[in-house]
This record gives C-alpha cells, structure tokens and sequence, in this order.
C-alpha cells in the first residue's frame, strides 16, 4: 500500500549544523530504502562520516555545497547529484553565502545516521579517507544525457546498476501542465516519488493525495500509480528505486 508523506511531518535529525529531516526511514517502517531533506545556510557543514552498507544519493535542490572528503572540496550545483558507495567517506560544506537544499537517499537504510552514531560530536571520531585513497564517489547532472520524451512528459535516467549504482535507480521526470503519466514498467524494489516543484495529484489504486514541493510518496514494488500535473507550470519530479 502507498504512503503519502508530508515534508512537515518527517522527524527532525540533529548531525553537525543545517537542518534535517527523516522523511522516510526504518522508524516510519521502511527497511530498503530512507529520504531526508536538508537545508544549509553559508559555512554550515553536514560532517564527515560513512555508511557500513549503505549507498548514499544526494541530490541538490537549490543553491549549492561541495562535497568533502578529507581536504578536497568538490563542489556540486542544482541538479547535481553525488553517488556514494558504501564505505566511502564523505560530507558537505555549504561554501556560498546563500541557502542550499538538498534531499538524500540511502539503500540499504542506515539507522546508525539518525542514532548519532555517524556524528564526530557525539562518538569524538572523525573519520577522514586515506591520504593517497583514490574516490569512488561519482557526481553528474540529472540532465546531463539527452531526455526520453513522449506525450509532453520527459524523463532522464540519471543513475542505475548498469550506470554504476547497483542499489538503486534515480530518475528526474518533467510534466507539463496538464499531463497526466503512469507507472512504467520496471525492476526492483520500492520507490519513491518525490515533488521537487509543482502540484502532484497522485492516485493508487483507491488512495489519492496532492503533494507540493518536499512532498513524496512510498511506493511497494510493482505498484501501479497516476500521477497529474496539477499546476500551471512544468512539475518536477524525482523517483528512486531500489535495485532488490
């Protein structure tokens, strides 16, 4: 059954400066795959940490931060994602003066991220990577390749297995005003949509809710789903699916 899951709602998470929110995690009852949304204010820093299984996708919605791993900064703008593998160590440095949004996805869940057990001010560790380590983080734009359009919807498919993410599938869609699209056929696991901009009217089977931005929606693998453009301008959206 889908869960419609307001921004409002999720619980707050206290890691190094910025505000976050758990939208989906194990607590709320998923166990393949969590959503949180974050935002920066200049300087403000999301530490360094790792996940043991996890891979992390964190994708920026507005404004922009720069991936840290040790003393490099590598920074990411709107649209931009960063792939991280398990393992891999990582944080975020809001280094503009500006506000920075961001959402993060992360397959297997990690629990440990919201116990305060990735937190260097809690356990006193801060990890850092090898000095000589070579990454393994990967960074793109959502529209980097030329999209997959039909019937005023367009679709970019961002990351997969076969693209080198094999936990999990990311694609960012646009629907035009007035455009309805269904759920196309595919595999894995659970997914999950989320409203980056506009009016989403969402319907599975006899459930159906509208969601604006910061909004998502659940879903069990194979679910069908209707989703409608609302709104007057192009809805932005973007779905993950775990690979099992």
């Amino acid at each position: 059954m889908a869960r419609f899951i307001r921004l409002e709602d999720g619980a707050v998470f206290h890691m190094g400066q910025g505000y976050s929110r758990r939208l989906i995690s194990p607590d709320e009852g998923d166990q393949n795959i969590t959503l949180n949304y974050s935002i920066f204010q200049g300087g403000q820093e999301f530490p360094q940490h790792f996940h043991d299984i996890s891979a992390d996708i964190f994708i920026v919605l507005r404004g922009s931060v720069s991936v840290r791993q040790g003393e490099k900064y590598t920074p990411i703008y709107e649209g931009d994602f960063a792939y991280i593998p398990p393992g891999e160590v990582h944080g975020t440095v809001n280094h503009t003066d500006g506000e920075a949004n961001l959402i993060s996805f992360q397959s297997p869940p990690d629990p440990a991220l919201y116990k305060g057990e990735r937190d260097p001010s809690q356990t006193g560790v801060l990890p850092t990577p090898g000095e000589d380590e070579e990454t393994t983080v990967r960074i793109e734009s959502m529209w980097k390749s030329d999209p997959d359009s039909q019937d005023n919807v367009r679709r970019w498919y961002a990351a997969n297995p076969g693209w080198g993410a094999k936990e999990m599938a990311l694609t960012y869609l646009e629907l035009d005003a007035g455009t309805r699209f269904a759920r196309e056929e595919q595999d894995g696991g659970d997914s999950v949509v989320f409203v980056w901009q506009g009016e989403a009217r969402i319907t599975c089977g006899e459930q159906a809710d509208t969601l604006n931005h910061g909004d998502s929606v659940l879903l069990a693998p194979g679910e069908d789903y209707v989703i409608a453009n609302e709104g007057d301008s192009p809805l932005k959206l973007i779905r993950c699916t775990t690979s099992t």
